[in-house]
Parts: C-alpha cells; sequence; structure tokens
C-alpha cells in the first residue's frame, strides 16, 4: 500500500457505524435501557470518537509524506482539499437548520457559519445541533499539518501534551474576555473541544505512519487472522458496558472515570480496530467494505449532518414518529445527497482551486 492509494474500504463502511451510533444516541427511545443492547443506544455518542480517530487515520495516511518538510504549498493544498470536503455540505445545511430553528441571533449565524460554535457552551448546539464535534475536526484540520511534521519527533504524548497546554492557555484567556460561555470549566474543556480530544487525532495519525511504514518494509503482523478485529471490538462493547454501568457502579467517581475511558481507553481500542480492519481479512471487515457499505459510508457525512436537526426535530416530531422510518429515509436521502451534491460540489471547489495552487513539484 503506498500514500497515494491509501483507500481502505472497510473503514468506509465504519463511518456508516460509527453514524449509526450517533442517531441511536440522540434516538433517546424510552424502553432502550430495558432492552439487551440497549447500551449500544444510550453510549452511542462513541461513534464521535470513532469520526475522530477515523479522521486523524486517513489524514495520516494520506498527507503523512507530504509534510515531511513545513511546505506553503501543500498545506495549502491540503487546506483547499479539506474545505471543499467539510463546508459546503455544512453550509447548505447550516442555513437550512437556522432557518428552520427561526434562530435570528446574529451570533448564533456566525459562529454557526464559522464552525466556531463548540467552543462555546450557550451555542454548542445550536444550527444543526452536533456542529460542536465538526469545530474538533476544523481546529484538528487548521492544525494537521503542524502535527504530521512534529509527532514523529515529539511523539503521540508530547503531540498530546503540547495540544492540551497550548488549548489550555487559549481557554483561560478566551474565558476571560468572550461571553456565551466559552470553554467554561476543564469539563467542557476535555468533552467538547479539540484540545481535549486531541489524543484521538493523534491516535489515528500514528496508527497511520505505523500501517505506512510495515507496508512499505513488506512486514506483516504474526498473529491469528482476526485477533485485532474481533478483540476490539469485545473491547469496544464491554467498554460501552462499563460507560453506562458507572453511575451505578461508582456514582462518586464517575465523572472522571468516564473521561479516563472514554477520552484514552477506548480511542487506543478503537485505534487496534482499525488496525485489524485494515491488515486483517474478517467477516467484519468484508462485510463493511462491501457495496452497501461503501455507499452508507459515503452518505455518512450528510447523515450526520441532517439527523439531528431534520431527523427528529423535522420528520419524526412533525411527519413521521417512527424511528426507524425516519433512519430508512435518511439513509436513502443521504446516499442519494452524495452523489447529487456533495461529490459534484468538492469536485467543483477542487477544479476551481486548482488554478489558485501552484504547481506540485518534487523536491530536488
Amino acid at each position: 500500500m503506498t500514500q497515494e492509494k491509501a483507500y481502505f474500504p472497510a473503514l468506509t463502511g465504519l463511518r456508516a457505524v460509527a453514524a449509526l451510533l450517533v442517531y441511536a444516541h440522540h434516538a433517546l427511545i424510552p424502553s432502550i435501557g430495558a432492552t439487551p443492547f440497549g447500551f449500544l443506544g444510550q453510549e452511542g455518542h462513541l461513534g464521535v470518537s470513532i469520526f475522530f480517530v477515523l479522521s486523524g487515520f486517513l489524514i495520516g495516511a494520506r498527507y503523512s509524506n507530504s509534510f515531511t518538510n513545513i511546505s506553503l504549498a501543500e498545506t495549502r493544498r491540503f487546506f483547499l482539499h479539506r474545505f471543499a470536503r467539510l463546508y459546503p455540505m455544512y453550509l447548505l445545511c447550516t442555513i437550512a437548520a437556522l432557518l428552520f430553528r427561526h434562530d435570528v441571533r446574529g451570533i448564533s449565524w456566525g459562529v454557526n457559519l464559522l464552525m466556531a460554535q463548540g467552543f462555546f457552551s450557550d451555542l454548542a448546539f445550536s444550527g444543526i445541533g452536533i456542529g460542536w464535534s465538526l469545530t474538533a475536526e476544523v481546529c484538528f484540520y487548521l492544525v494537521a499539518p503542524l502535527l504530521l511534521f512534529y509527532l514523529p519527533r515529539l511523539g503521540v504524548a508530547g503531540s498530546v501534551v503540547a495540544v492540551v497546554i497550548i488549548g489550555a492557555l487559549l481557554a483561560v484567556a478566551g474565558n476571560t474576555f468572550l461571553a456565551y460561555g466559552f470553554i467554561p470549566d476543564w469539563h467542557y474543556f476535555l468533552r467538547m473541544t479539540f484540545f481535549g480530544r486531541c489524543l484521538e487525532f493523534c491516535l489515528g495519525i500514528w496508527l497511520a505512519r505505523h500501517l505506512l511504514r510495515m507496508s512499505a518494509l513488506g512486514l506483516t503482523t504474526r498473529v491469528p487472522d482476526g485477533l485485532w478485529t474481533y478483540t476490539s471490538a469485545l473491547v469496544l462493547l464491554g467498554g460501552m458496558l462499563f460507560l453506562n454501568a458507572l453511575p451505578r457502579l461508582f456514582p462518586a467517581y464517575q465523572s472522571w472515570l468516564f473521561l479516563g475511558t472514554y477520552h484514552v481507553l477506548l480511542p487506543v481500542v478503537i485505534a487496534a480496530l482499525l488496525w485489524g480492519l485494515c491488515r486483517e481479512t474478517t467477516v467484519l471487515s468484508r462485510g463493511l467494505g462491501s457495496r452497501l457499505g461503501q455507499e452508507l459510508g459515503k452518505g455518512s457525512y450528510i447523515f450526520y449532518l441532517v439527523h439531528y436537526t431534520f431527523g427528529f426535530d423535522l420528520l419524526y416530531f412533525h411527519v413521521w414518529p417512527n424511528r426507524g422510518g425516519v433512519l430508512l429515509l435518511l439513509a436513502i436521502f443521504s446516499v442519494a445527497g452524495y452523489y447529487l451534491l456533495e461529490a459534484p460540489l468538492h469536485k467543483s471547489i477542487i477544479r476551481a482551486g486548482a488554478f489558485t495552487l501552484p504547481l506540485k513539484t518534487k523536491p530536488l
């Protein structure tokens, strides 16, 4: 596998699973706690963590060799591709959501259009409702060239510590001078911002670099096929059960135990799952890499954007109070939207931006 051919079908399908977990979390089915698998819905927020580790992995797999040196041309090209990938559909969905919610506040429009709502606790769930997580994603994109350059030198731990220190200084300064609940406390800092979630992105980058290096050297792992995939999947399920039981098992320590499990231990397990899906041929990897998995994975970004405001606030509460039916409609709409809107807009922006970028040259 070369960096130019860094495509992993099973990971595209995994995006659909992550989006489905988030949907289940927001569905808030009243009886879900009484079902044997109710914890999957209650702890479906783990889908966000999967997205973050995946994002770091894919950026690392595609761009690691582009930032062995800090290059203005490569940085501009990287930002163009990330903008084309993230913003067009976000902009359309955000404008529609703000109009649907009759939100006429200037500050709300400003932070949502800038994808900065995740910094403000009073505005974090405005617009499309889940935009706070995209604020973290944008922050990652902004520093990704630096992470790709410095992570091999500082390591994962050093990179995370550097990001957390810088983020803490920004949080203290911003909280002093800005209103609307700008990063109001450490709990918010750790759960809702890139600075507190940077380990997930850094683990993804490290895993991608390690995988590329092993592939380049022709190295293989001497473990039974499926060991990484199924062990990590079972540990993830166990972790979700543990998170679900925390309020009952350790009520006095549930906050810090949650943070340690959700933001440190489970991201490592997610990275192990990605490793297995990339290196092993299993029933799970074949299923995620199937035609259905690919199509649902391609539509997962639109699905994620629309499921909260338009799936629940509009369809479920005003049109069709059937969560399964809404899920099916959203899946069909999202896949169609990928082919009719997302992919064409992405190609058009890349094509238009290519005229303003310098020619890509190889170093002498």
